[in-house]
């Protein structure tokens, strides 16, 4: 399994590196056969520590989770037991609906997901970030990209989508509609609905405003 890391405030000691490849090897390996790819980022957080692991699975869902402790190696342990219990849940509700996801749809697109960096606090950035030619923050207007992760666009039905996202416990999915083919995107509210944006539907209803 190929896993990278990145620590935010915080040393990883190899040895707190080498316990979280080895859980995150241990129960993704558990439940799927094929190698998955993992995105673990440490950092402080308040007093104590916080773990936050995005695996991609060979099926193209990508499952998050999160621990936090007093220290990085409780922190580790508490999200990769998330994790785990994920990784079950994940597993055993594919087995129920094993059968609805082998109609005739097109074949998952290739697509890289770029991790940007994010500098939330601008007491970080120098001086001289600002005084850049572009006129801009560090590098223009371009973000930085500090990892690169390879990825499927699925071509799926809405709800096929929402079923992807509770199995997966995301807070979105982005999809190619079965109906229409075009870039549809689901995601969960904060009052616990899910929200279905479709672009074409606009589209279609500007069009049918303007023809009357």
């Amino acid at each position: 399994m190929f896993i990278q890391f990145v620590s935010k405030g915080i040393d990883v000691s190899p040895a707190l590196r080498e316990r979280m490849e080895t859980r995150i090897t241990d129960a993704g390996s558990k439940y799927f056969n094929r190698p998955a790819e993992a995105f673990v980022v440490a950092s402080k957080e308040g007093y104590g520590f916080k773990v936050d692991i995005s695996l991609h699975l060979p099926s193209g869902a990508f499952l998050q989770a999160s621990g936090s402790a007093e220290d990085a190696y409780g922190a580790a342990e508490d999200a990769a037991g998330h994790l785990e219990k994920r990784l079950r849940r994940y597993k055993r509700r594919l087995k129920d609906h094993h059968a609805d996801s082998k109609s005739d749809l097109p074949a998952a697109e290739p697509t890289p997901v770029l991790i940007l960096r994010s500098d939330r606090r601008q007491d970080e950035l120098s001086d001289e970030a600002f005084d850049d030619d572009d006129g801009g923050a560090v590098g223009g207007d371009e973000p930085v990209i500090i990892a690169e992760q390879a990825a499927e666009l699925k071509t799926l039905t809405v709800s096929m989508a929402v079923l992807e996202m509770d199995l997966a416990d995301a807070p979105f999915v982005l999809f190619r509609n079965a109906a229409n083919g075009a870039m549809n995107f689901v995601y969960r509210r904060p009052d616990g609905h899910v929200g279905w944006i479709d672009p074409s539907r606009g589209a279609k209803d500007a069009a049918s405003a303007a023809a009357e």
